[in-house]
């Protein structure tokens, strides 16, 4: 049994069986947050408060503020990848590979404070990390790429990397300012578009030429 004060002054027992939930609802409470908030004004104190614990209680179950967003990170990650696989299920190729990036690049205009990684908010994330984890972050992006492209069932024209590169580059311009730039959303499918036969080996055998993609929001 693991005894906490609350903000209400009110003893609360948890027991080990517990844990696991506690430490689920903080990492959705602060996807919530860093998604509305970003990172840096993400606080401790809120958190603890709207899951019901104390701040305390929140370092017996996380040596930091970053350890939880690193959680959180991995836990909006595999959110992706389930997003990716639902899109591609059915319609596997070309298609539904560009389907599937229209889903992220949905996800990434919403959600900027979360998915754009060249603000000053993320940065100052990174800052906290050492370099083990922020090398891990960037493998673990790579291992999406690379089985999103398995899944896809589709063969590269070019180096991996390069293909790896483009996307990212593409999937960045979510961070473009609407009120400075041309529809950011038709700009990303017009360089989806221009690109995707040069990055497949096999897109226009399998590719859809009437299909219109352009589901994306601004």
């Amino acid at each position: 049994m693991i005894l906490i004060r609350g903000t209400d002054l009110k003893a609360k027992n948890f027991t080990e069986e517990d844990i696991p939930l506690l430490k689920q609802k903080l990492r959705e409470s602060c996807a919530q947050s860093w998604k509305t908030k970003g990172y840096k004004l993400t606080s401790i104190d809120t958190l603890t408060n709207e899951v019901g614990i104390s701040t305390e209680f929140f370092y017996r179950l996380y040596k930091s503020k970053e350890e939880l967003f690193l959680e959180v990170l991995s836990m909006i990650q595999n959110q992706l990848k389930e997003l990716w696989h639902s899109m591609i299920k059915t319609n596997p190729g070309v298609e539904g590979f560009k389907r599937a990036m229209n889903g992220l690049f949905e996800e990434y205009v919403k959600h900027p404070t979360l998915y754009n990684f060249n603000n000053p908010d993320y940065h100052l994330f990174l800052k906290k990390l050492p370099k083990e984890k922020i090398e891990s972050l960037r493998e673990n992006d790579k291992k999406f790429f690379e089985d999103a492209l398995e899944r896809s069932n589709l063969d590269l024209r070019i180096a991996k990397e390069k293909a790896y590169g483009i996307f990212c580059t593409l999937l960045y311009t979510a961070a473009m300012n609407s009120d400075l730039v041309y529809n950011k959303c038709e700009i990303f499918n017009f360089l989806l578009e221009s690109s995707i036969d040069k990055i497949f080996a096999n897109s226009s055998s399998l590719a859809n030429k009437n299909t219109n993609i352009d589901h994306c929001v601004n």
